[in-house]
């Protein structure tokens, strides 16, 4: 498994991320759409290169700018501007993110699957040209939580329904990205259901959950470090990684706990994100 950059101080440049992830051990960095235009817009790739290999840093994903909620030109044109943003970047980009509707506004047949199907197997097949996977994050119950009056029906709310869109998409090149707190909030927690994931492209986002939240008042924020919580995290990671994982893993703690990594001290903050994934690391056989 290959730690990537995340819960950095945020004052951090992308260069400085890619220095001190370098030499605390982290392995590879994601990459956004507006970090790509800005990057590529006073380097070459070369020089983009040179610096990941100074550091042995890899990109690990690329987040290149689509969104399935566009519609007709607009998004014709974001799936072209992301072409291009994933060719400038050459043989660095192996995965590009994407997402799902957990919840929709109206019962969802197969009229929406199939205008989702559609917009998945677009962004597929042009990812394929460039040798890269899509994986998406499904989000869990938590996220989106309808107000008092106000209706909203579920979709891709949990591992299953991604799993079944994963299967009418079609693709061989579309996986997930497998986040502990979605994980948890949609399948109460059962560490069997990590099964059904072997064989497919992922990443995965990998945090605690503190002691004493509820599924039915949990917020997305409620997230902590490895060993502040009630997860186990090594049986969790054991189980992927035994069923073949061996890919990126981000930390991705949110909420309060965040706030205070985003303000840490630009090396001690993410030395001790290091060396706590580093122990869980060595813990997964």
């Amino acid at each position: 498994m290959r730690l990537t950059v995340g819960n950095f101080p945020s004052r951090l440049s992308f260069e400085d991320r890619v220095a001190i992830g370098g030499a605390l051990g982290f392995g590879s960095i994601p990459m956004g759409a507006d970090l790509v235009d800005a990057y590529m817009g006073r380097n070459a790739i070369c020089e983009l290169k040179d610096l990941m290999k100074k550091h042995n840093m890899a990109v690990s994903t690329i987040n290149p700018g689509v969104s399935y909620a566009l519609e007709g030109e607009a998004w014709e044109q974001a799936l072209q501007k992301a072409e291009e943003r994933i060719a400038a970047l050459g043989c660095l980009v192996t995965k590009a993110g994407f997402s799902a509707p957990n919840r929709w506004p109206k019962t969802v047949g197969e009229g929406e699957w199939d205008w989702l199907v559609a917009k998945f197997r677009a962004y597929a097949d042009m990812l394929a040209r460039h040798n890269v996977d899509l994986v998406f994050e499904f989000l869990g119950p938590q996220v989106g939580r309808p107000r008092p009056r106000q209706i909203m029906y579920p979709w891709v709310i949990g591992l299953d329904p991604a799993l079944e869109l994963i299967r009418r998409v079609d693709r061989p090149n579309v996986g997930l990205i497998l986040d502990v707190i979605h994980w948890w909030a949609g399948t109460d927690g059962d560490y069997e259901t990590l099964h059904k994931v072997k064989g497919l492209p992922l990443m995965l986002h990998v945090f605690d959950l503190p002691h004493g939240i509820q599924r039915d008042t949990m917020e997305d924020g409620d997230r902590c470090l490895p060993g502040e919580g009630f997860i186990d995290l090594v049986k969790w990671l054991t189980i992927v990684s035994r069923d073949g994982f061996d890919g990126d893993v981000l930390p991705e703690v949110l909420g309060s706990r965040g706030a205070e990594l985003a303000e840490a001290d630009s090396w001690e903050g993410p030395k001790a994100i290091s060396k706590l994934y580093a122990e869980l690391f060595a813990q997964v056989k």
